[in-house]
């Protein structure tokens, strides 16, 4: 995949056969209207334009804000909408408001605000929309970053604004001890579980994101992770609620994928679907970049996510004996630290549905293409709630 920079908080649309990005811009004030980037591939990016001229004037009079951040774009019926973030950094004293055109590209007019938060108001924060589906259809708003954590509230999916003046209900949250950490809410239906997936990201954007999923049958939760905790649980450990799925790691020779977060889920139209997020190039610094991985899924019901940036889809599954042999693996735990992997035998597997069961861990082989060729790689979770990430050892 070819490397693009400056790109933190990214979501995908295809609309006609195109691929179109939008991001928070790390070049602000210089970007401030939310860059917009075409593709044909997922693979090559052309920067297009940005979708805002101006800043809008409501948000700027609300927060005082030189850049607009984390979009979410959606199509309904003709239009295009984009909601975007307007704050600063540690403050509540923040605007999500509405944009629509008829075009991916725009022109996009300002339809004002959607909801706003300072500390009279409301105890948590207004940035970071993510628009939901329900299985009928329906569409949900969901927000929040630090302060009082992540919020839902039902939409009227002809305006595009909330339903009713609330703020909703909070879904999920983590205590003052670990600094409220938890944003970048994204909700997922997958109809063949038919269960809700919330997807947040935990702990600081500067060198410990990390990405955790927990599910619910409703989309108004409750959410549990894998040990059935909830994203509420506010007497746990910290660190353990949410089903960790991706933080920083290393595979030998590669260089550190550091602070994975902020991501979106992407659904193209022959049924792939993609997890979108950012990295860092190095901790506490600017230098972030696009990462798009393809999203799996467990005979249990769980989503995992691909261990390589996608560079081409390959069709052939792999077989049970090429899964035996030496591996190169990944196992996250609770904490934030870079995960180096450390090489394990496979000797003996046993299949479930889709998945195969190694020492009571369950994952999903599946190549990927890298550096023009195949190579083997597998994503799962283990028996203790937590993803673990395999690249077969090349023995030539």
């Amino acid at each position: 995949m070819t490397a693009i920079n400056g790109v933190h908080d990214p979501t995908i649309i295809e609309h006609e056969g195109t691929f179109y990005l939008y991001s928070t811009d790390t070049q602000q004030p210089k970007t401030a209207g939310v860059p917009i980037r075409s593709s044909k591939d997922l693979i090559h990016w052309q920067l297009e334009k940005q979708a805002l001229s101006e800043m809008p004037e409501p948000a700027v009079k609300w927060s005082k804000v030189q850049g607009l951040w984390a979009p979410e774009v959606i199509r309904y019926k003709d239009e295009f909408r984009m909601y975007y973030s307007a704050s600063t950094f540690g403050s509540t004293t923040s605007f999500i408001g509405l944009a629509t055109a008829s075009d991916p590209l725009g022109p996009w007019e300002d339809q004002g605000e959607v909801v706003k938060t300072n500390a009279t108001l409301a105890q948590h924060n207004a940035i970071d929309a993510n628009i939901a589906f329900d299985r009928s259809g329906e569409q949900w708003f969901v927000y929040g970053s630090f302060f009082g954590g992540i919020y839902i509230a039902p939409l009227n999916k002809e305006t595009g604004k909330l339903q009713e003046k609330s703020y909703g209900q909070r879904i999920a949250f983590r205590p003052k001890t670990v600094d409220t950490a938890i944003e970048g809410p994204f909700i997922y239906y997958h109809p063949e579980t038919d269960y809700y997936y919330l997807f947040v990201s935990f702990d600081s954007l500067n060198d410990s994101y990390n990405i955790r999923v927990a599910r619910a049958e409703e989309i108004t939760g409750p959410y549990l992770d894998w040990h059935g905790t909830a994203m509420t649980d506010q007497e746990k450990t910290p660190t353990e609620v949410g089903t960790k799925l991706l933080g920083s790691y290393q595979f030998s020779e590669e260089p550190v994928v550091y602070a994975p977060g902020h991501n979106s889920i992407f659904t193209q139209s022959n049924k792939e679907s993609f997890v979108v997020h950012h990295a860092r190039r190095k901790p506490f610094s600017d230098q972030f970049h696009l990462q798009i991985r393809k999203l799996y899924w467990l005979e249990s019901g769980w989503p995992v996510i691909s261990a390589s940036i996608y560079q081409r889809s390959v069709s052939r599954m792999p077989e049970q004996e090429n899964l035996l042999g030496k591996w190169e693996i990944i196992q996250f735990d609770y904490e934030s630290q870079i995960i180096s992997s450390q090489q394990h035998e496979i000797t003996e597997l046993k299949k479930e549905g889709r998945s195969y069961l190694w020492e009571g861990n369950e994952f999903v082989p599946y190549y990927e293409y890298i550096d023009q060729k195949e190579r083997l790689f597998f994503s799962g979770i283990n028996d203790q709630g937590v993803a673990f990430l395999g690249r077969k050892v090349c023995e030539e």
